[in-house]
């Protein structure tokens, strides 16, 4: 046999086993290509959509919106900061409305120098309703001062907490919710003319979130056991264990590749199952719902739901998160009650 045709000999197996290796890893490279390189594209997709979004000039107003959080802002009255106040149309001397919330009682009274730096809080009465405010500057409250901003948001919460014990219903508004003068306007008139504006909506939401109160609920799982388990558990992850086992250390690492995704895909959907299953036994005991966004945990537990939850009975919800937390790999965190900000 001629040189040439032994080359080409040999080429031609070396073909023929290498088309044989491909046909043998399609699978292998399929679901590497599935778990791996699938959802980077689509990520890769969405931000170039909202680049795109991001700059679209058209009438459209394209903005990201994030989870609410329990000092969320109301839905119809803005912070507004003195810059955004035309000089010439607010008196230099006028002061704005700190409002802390809305109480369902028309009473006028002062609750005392309790407020944001000792601030005298007291009631403005309108419609049936009275609003819990106390005088302010038209600026709104800023400090670098971490420990400062704290203060001011229990001296918050505190007010909020005792206009719920004197009337009962409170709305309950954000952290540094200020209401300014307008034009000819006093801020006392532009609130009572939003109170006559919104008052069905106001009166809707205060019967929602009567004897209520919001809770939050985070629900952590630890990815060690959870790992454990779909390896003890998943068919497919024993049966490509076994195959890899047989291979040489080339075709080996495909297949581990292919066991990390197999592992990784049984995880979602066993965390999606558990997702699903505590959500039912929370909801079965709330009133309200709403989803947060999940944070990053500072220990080896990863975080699996963020909740704000609307309920009238804790000793029940306690008892469902006691169910949940008794699961093996899940810890529950659990705070309240507050005022439901997140819910009005």
């Amino acid at each position: 046999m001629r040189e040439s045709d032994l080359r080409d000999a040999i080429a031609e197996m070396v073909r023929a086993e290498v088309k044989a290796i491909g046909d043998e890893l399609a699978p292998v490279i399929s679901e590497v290509v599935r778990a791996e390189l699938m959802p980077a594209l689509r990520a890769a997709i969405r931000e170039a959509i909202l680049r795109e979004l991001s700059t679209y000039s058209g009438d459209a107003d394209f903005r990201e919106v994030s989870q609410g959080s329990v000092f969320s802002e109301p839905e119809k009255i803005k912070n507004v900061t003195a810059e955004a106040v035309a000089p010439e149309t607010v008196p230099s001397n006028e002061n704005g409305l700190y409002l802390y919330c809305i109480v369902d009682a028309s009473v006028s009274t002062s609750l005392g120098h309790m407020g944001i730096d000792g601030c005298e809080v007291y009631t403005i009465p309108h419609e049936g309703v009275s609003a819990v405010v106390h005088s302010c500057p038209l600026e709104p409250y800023r400090s670098d001062d971490e420990e400062t901003v704290k203060r001011w948001v229990k001296s918050h919460q505190e007010v909020v907490e005792l206009a719920a014990e004197r009337f009962g219903t409170v709305m309950p508004f954000g952290f540094d919710t200020i209401i300014m003068p307008k034009e000819f306007c006093t801020a006392e008139e532009v609130l009572k003319k939003w109170i006559s504006d919104e008052l069905d909506e106001i009166r809707a939401k205060m019967e929602r979130i009567q004897g209520k109160k919001e809770y939050g609920i985070q629900i952590f799982y630890d990815p060690l056991v959870f790992t454990k388990r779909v390896e003890d558990e998943s068919d497919d992850v024993r049966i490509i264990k076994e195959e890899m086992a047989s291979k040489p250390p080339g075709i080996a690492y495909m297949y581990r590749q292919r066991l990390e995704a197999a592992v990784r895909r049984r995880m979602d959907e066993l965390i999606g199952a558990y997702f699903k299953d505590f959500y039912e036994r929370i909801q079965s005991n709330a009133d309200d719902i709403k989803v947060e966004k999940v944070r990053k945990s500072d220990g080896d537990m990863v975080m699996m739901m963020n909740l704000s939850v609307l309920a009238s009975d804790e000793k029940a919800l306690g008892q469902a998160l006691d169910g949940i937390a008794a699961e093996p790999g899940i810890s529950v965190q659990f705070t309240g009650p507050w005022q439901p900000y997140s819910f009005v």
